[in-house]
């Protein structure tokens, strides 16, 4: 492999003046920066990494948390913010929080030990305080996403979860059903609590009583669709209506439904939350709430470059609306 040396030799250049082009210093001229990046072409140069982070205090990498790194969610953030930093010649460290105070604590210290230059954040029980105090003394930028911290307002990418709940519930109402179950996700979650305030919202305004026995809190997960459908059934609470905070719990309450003989939606009208690509294939087809979730990888990832190059993020909107997208498991009421 060629050396440093024997580069600044073939492009007729000293070594610092390789190295200045190496690290970036834009005081080199354009000729020059050609010539040198051209003999490393033939020369097969390529810089040590670690070396030139010292350097320059730049490792030319962006590290993320998650909460899961599973699943259609959580895979489509990560790609879209992988191909965008990847684009601009840098490297994405992706590590998972899951789901505790200390895993989440222990995935950021993780990767401010290998001195990234901005964190991306989707987490959900770190307190706001502890994610103020890492924002004020880690030294790196930090994005938050599907999360608002009031005092990190400029760089908290968010979606109106409220909103969503209410669209999800207004539509439900709107068809005529007043007998409204809901599956929650985990409620120690701010989209789930968010989520179940748009529901009761939506229930107000159409003049119908909040019963919590209509309400029953899950996990998520597509089986966690399950379990809540025959909680419902041995309530003996009747329901014309579903509205269910995800689509992969959707997909399970789904197929329960159908297994105790139910017709979707002559019967029991279902509204989900995410619009993941299997809510357009599924029978009937999901009616669910659209999460622009690629926005919030590309647009997470565009702001931790420029914000580690100590560039202006210049975001106009970081709250996100979400939308109703209306499909066929949902239908009018038709009384019984």
């Amino acid at each position: 492999m060629a050396t440093i040396r024997e580069v600044s030799k073939f492009a007729n250049v000293s070594v610092a003046t390789v190295s200045r082009v190496i690290n970036g210093n834009k005081w080199v001229s354009d000729a020059t920066r050609d010539k040198v990046l051209a003999a490393m072409k033939e020369l097969g140069y390529k810089p040590n990494s670690f070396a030139r982070s010292l350097a320059t205090n730049k490792s030319h990498t962006i590290g993320m948390v998650i909460g899961d790194l599973s699943g259609p969610f959580f895979g489509k953030l990560m790609n879209e913010a992988e191909q965008e930093i990847r684009n601009a010649g840098k490297h994405l460290i992706i590590t998972s929080g899951h789901d505790t105070v200390e895993s989440e604590r222990d995935a950021i210290d993780f990767l401010l030990q290998r001195r990234v230059d901005a964190l991306i954040l989707h987490l959900d029980v770190l307190p706001d305080q502890d994610i103020i105090d890492i924002a004020d003394n880690s030294g790196v930028p930090l994005i938050l996403v599907n999360r608002l911290v009031p005092e990190l307002i400029n760089s908290s990418i968010s979606l109106d979860n409220e909103l969503g709940g209410y669209l999800a519930v207004k539509h439900l109402t709107d068809l005529g059903h007043t007998q409204i179950a809901t599956i929650t996700g985990p409620l120690y979650k701010a989209d789930a609590r968010a989520r179940l305030s748009g529901y009761r919202r939506a229930l107000e305004e159409a003049g119908i009583a909040y019963d919590e026995r209509l309400v029953v809190e899950s996990d998520f997960q597509e089986e966690g669709g399950i379990a809540p459908v025959e909680r419902l059934y041995r309530r003996k609470v009747k329901f014309s209506a579903l509205f269910i905070q995800n689509d992969h719990m959707a997909f399970g309450a789904m197929n329960t439904l159908k297994g105790r003989g139910v017709n979707i939606p002559e019967e029991v009208s279902i509204v989900g939350y995410d619009d993941m690509v299997m809510a357009r294939y599924v029978e009937p087809a999901l009616t669910t709430v659209a999460v622009p979730v690629a926005e919030f990888g590309k647009l997470s990832a565009q702001m931790a470059l420029k914000l580690s190059a100590n560039e202006p993020a210049d975001v106009q909107n970081l709250r996100f609306v979400p939308e109703l997208v209306v499909r066929s498991s949902t239908a009018p009421y038709r009384k019984k």
